[in-house]
Formats: structure tokens, sequence, C-alpha cells
């Protein structure tokens, strides 16, 4: 399977296990739905910048897009948001506030994991 065929399986099974239509995705990309098909069906790259935005709305780290077996790849979805009817405005908000919590969680990851000097 080529790459980009790998990540864009990748968006849109985190996408739907989310909850998420490409419509909303597009939105809070602030590109067309098609687009957005194009990159779940492998049939264009997906800019670097459209996996950095869409790894803070999902919640995951970019490179869980590249994982050929994303269900052994152990994806945390514990920061999963479902709601009937969000905005672009709401999902930018969630993206920045998941940002943050995957900022924390490897910033203590890397402090518990730090030698100590004794």
């Amino acid at each position: 399977m080529k790459q980009d065929q790998i990540i864009g399986k990748n968006i849109q099974a985190i996408r739907q296990k989310l909850g998420l239509t490409q419509e909303q995705v597009a939105a809070y990309l602030q590109i067309n739905r098609e687009e957005v098909s194009y990159f779940e069906n492998g049939n264009r790259t997906a800019p670097t910048k459209i996996l950095s935005q869409l790894a803070n709305l999902y919640g995951v780290d970019e490179y869980d897009f590249f994982e050929e077996d994303l269900d052994r790849a152990n994806v945390n979805l514990a920061l999963a948001f479902r709601a009937e009817s969000i905005k672009a405005e709401d999902l930018a908000q969630i993206a920045k506030f998941k940002k943050i919590v995957r900022n924390y969680l490897n910033m203590k990851n890397l402090l518990e994991n730090e030698p100590t000097n004794s």
C-alpha cells in the first residue's frame, strides 16, 4: 500500500471513530470537502500543515497517520469529543485544547523518564 493510501486510511478511520463528518473537518481546515475525500482516499498527498492540523483536532501524534496497522499502533483517542452539531470554530478550540493536553502528556512522560543524578 502506498504511503498516501496509508495516511488517508488512517485519517478517515480516526475521523470516523471521533464521529466527525468530512464537512466538519473541511470547515475546520478551511478547505473543500472534496479535498478531505481526496486525502482520505489517498488520491492526493496531504500537506504537512494539514496533517499537523488534523493531529491537533484528532488529539493524536502526526506519526500515527503513517502507521500501517492503526489498530496495533495503540492510538489514544481518550480525548475524543462527540457532539451532534459542531461548528468549525468549536473544532478549532477543541484542537487547541487537545494540543495543550498532548504537549503536557509528552512533557510529563519526558520528566518521568529523565535519569536522576544520585
